[in-house]
Formats: structure tokens, sequence, C-alpha cells
């Protein structure tokens, strides 16, 4: 009889050890890590990127095919915000923080998750602007 108790007592100790389970949606967990990689790419190429936004912004004319956006995330969530179009780019903005991206001319549909918060619209993009996003806490 001891040893039945002894195995039962034994059996809840491990049960009751059981790894916790990661309770985030697997959605949210795909955005955070394409986040990820997006950053390191981003930070590969941030020296050429800085240095063709900086042209355009004080060299541009209107025959350029491109335009520097900055985007401004004054959310406290990072953020992914892609541009689809006839080109497509994925610009990883680190929360209360800033970056920038050159594109092609053109009109895209603008998206993000927003802490939450889907963000779309559809932009005409011909001149170099800024875009700013906010939780609006």
């Amino acid at each position: 009889m001891n040893k039945l108790y002894s195995i039962a007592a034994l059996a809840l100790v491990l049960a009751s050890c059981a790894v916790q389970e990661d309770k985030t949606p697997i959605a949210e967990r795909d955005e955070a890590y394409e986040f990820g990689q997006l950053m390191v790419q981003d930070s590969i190429n941030k020296m050429y990127t800085a240095a063709e936004s900086l042209d355009l912004l004080l060299n541009g004319s209107p025959l350029d095919n491109h335009v520097s956006l900055l985007i401004n995330n004054n959310s406290n969530c990072d953020i992914i915000v892609r541009f689809a179009g006839d080109s497509n780019y994925n610009v990883p903005v680190r929360k209360n923080f800033r970056n920038f991206v050159v594109l092609e001319k053109g009109n895209y549909t603008v998206t993000s998750n927003l802490c939450f918060t889907r963000y779309a619209v559809r932009k005409t993009l011909m001149d170099s602007s800024t875009l700013t996003l906010s939780d609006g806490k």
C-alpha cells in the first residue's frame, strides 16, 4: 500500500512540473520572429539605404523613380509596416522609434498590426514624405 502511495505522489509531483505552454497566439509569434529577421536585414542595409534616402531628400527631382519615406512609430509596440503594390516592402520599426525606406513611386496598400489594432490604407506615393503611426495612448 505504501508503494502505491509513493507512486501516486511521484506521479502528482511529475504532473505538477509539466512544461508551461506558450499561450502567445501563433500569428503574434510569427510576426515577432519576422520582425527580428527584418531588423537584422535592415541593419545590414542601413548605410546604403540611409545614403540613398538622404540623396533623394536633398537632390530629388520629379524625374526620380523613387521616394524616401520616414516612418514614425509612436506606439508601444514593435511593428512591421507592409507596402503592397507593384513592388512589395516590409519595414520593421521599433516601438517609439522611426525608420526610413526608399520606395518606388506608385500606389500602395499600407498595412500594419499596431498593438493589436489593424492599420490599413491606400496611398499614392509620388513625393518623399513622412508616415506617423500611433496607438492613440
